[in-house]
């Protein structure tokens, strides 16, 4: 596999903006979750009025995403990322005033978190489309924004966990508000084109988004996902993976090591992990397989060692280092999937694929994470353990049985890759 640096996209002035407002916004929303779940616990509303409000923004996430999918390709991903950055950035603030003026109702925290899953269901379908028009070096844009997303995961938590000790629950949202603010700034300023991308590509619908109503436009994007083999067989075992595979393992993961090793242990596997992960990421913005796929799903097989490992509990090190090649796996996965969906899907009905691609991996996940601590008794998490590491070898077995994703190339087969920076030189 022939290497290519990754030097390239940098040279991109609305490559580097889209980097920068992609990262920012990222490293508030990856402080907010640990402000308010200790800003719930001390305003006394529990371990359960710290679930209503992690769970708030994933119903409205689930349910427009697939709307937005449409909107997106109608008018354009950068209008749609835009009004998200203004929701999210109108409930954020209003959730800070809150807390800053000792007014912040459960009901009221729980509100705003729906706002912000509003605006992410906005702000998401268009992630992926956004990277086509701005660089035809779509995998190394989509690595250095996976390295990058891992990293700010990583450091997210533990500058939260900072900033409220020193300045407090609504100053650190108050800095979520503000990225969202700062994102729209930059999004602004790559001057991409707003309307919709004309079809190219391969695909049995015209992947348009110009169907006569907004039906005619769901339908047209599930032609373009169903008629593709080797993406509704990933998005299904995905699905499966989100009940009986991702959705558990954090749990399991976490209570395994902190009950065994204590929450020390717990903050330095989460930091192998991240590391691991964005080690991924940039050897994923070099590798150019002439299968994406296949390499991609033998990537994806370095997750079952952490499984096993945690199930036999040795020591720290071996379950940090099983943790991490995981974490390494799955990034290299992630951006060899990202990059060919956007390849070969055709560039105007995007949108709409990836919208079917992020719920069908999703939906189950919540479900997973809620009959983790049931079945888990039931069994013991040893046994659930050793349960996922199997079920993630047999879907790796279906997708690397499936003949459209074994054969599939890095290019479609009509000829030239799908992404094209569009609007002229970037500026």
């Amino acid at each position: 596999m022939p290497l290519q640096s990754a030097g390239a996209v940098w040279a991109l002035p609305r490559f580097r903006r889209y980097f920068a407002a992609r990262t920012i916004s990222l490293l508030g929303d990856s402080m907010v979750p640990v402000a308010l779940t200790a800003a719930v616990l001390h305003e006394g509303y529990g371990a359960a009025g710290v679930g209503l409000v992690l769970a708030a923004p994933l119903v409205p996430w689930v349910v427009l995403m697939l709307f937005a999918g449409v909107w997106a390709d109608r008018i354009g991903p950068v209008p749609m990322m835009l009004t998200a950055d203004a929701l999210r950035l109108v409930g954020q603030a209003v959730l800070a005033a809150a807390f800053a003026t000792g007014h912040a109702s459960l009901w009221l925290i729980v509100a705003m978190q729906a706002v912000s899953g509003v605006g992410t269901s906005l702000f998401q379908p268009g992630v992926g489309s956004v990277v086509t028009r701005i660089t035809g070096n779509v995998q190394q844009a989509n690595g250095v924004l996976r390295t990058s997303e891992a990293i700010v995961t990583m450091l997210g938590p533990a500058v939260a966990g900072l900033a409220l000790a020193m300045v407090g629950t609504d100053a650190v949202i108050s800095l979520d508000a503000a990225s969202f603010g700062l994102s729209a700034l930059l999004l602004l300023a790559m001057r991409l084109p707003g309307g919709p991308v004309a079809a190219t590509g391969t695909g049995t619908g015209t992947g348009t988004g110009t169907g006569t109503g907004m039906i005619a436009d769901l339908k047209e994007g599930w032609r373009e996902f169903s008629s593709r083999r080797w993406l509704w067989v990933v998005i299904t075992v995905f699905c499966v993976f989100g009940l009986t595979v991702f959705g558990p393992f954090y749990i399991l993961s976490s209570a395994q090591v902190t009950e065994r090793h204590g929450p020390a242990a717990l903050g330095a596997v989460l930091a192998v992990e991240g590391i691991g992960a964005a080690i991924g990421g940039i050897v994923a913005t070099r590798v150019r397989p002439a299968r994406p796929l296949t390499t991609a799903v033998c990537y994806l097989l370095l997750i079952i060692p952490q499984f096993l490992v945690l199930a036999a509990d040795p020591s720290v090190v071996a379950i940090a280092a099983a943790i991490g090649v995981g974490a390494f796996g799955r990034s290299v996965w992630s951006v060899l999937w990202n990059t060919t969906e956007q390849t070969h899907v055709p560039a105007g009905a995007l949108n709409r694929v990836y919208a079917y691609d992020v719920v069908g991996s999703v939906l189950l996940l919540p479900v997973g994470r809620a009959l983790t601590g049931p079945l888990s008794g039931w069994t013991g998490a040893g046994p659930a353990l050793v349960a996922a590491a199997a079920i993630v070898a047999v879907g790796c077995a279906v997708m690397l049985g499936t003949p459209e994703l074994r054969r599939l190339g890095a290019r479609p087969a009509g000829g030239a890759a799908q992404p094209v920076a569009v609007g002229g030189p970037a500026g």
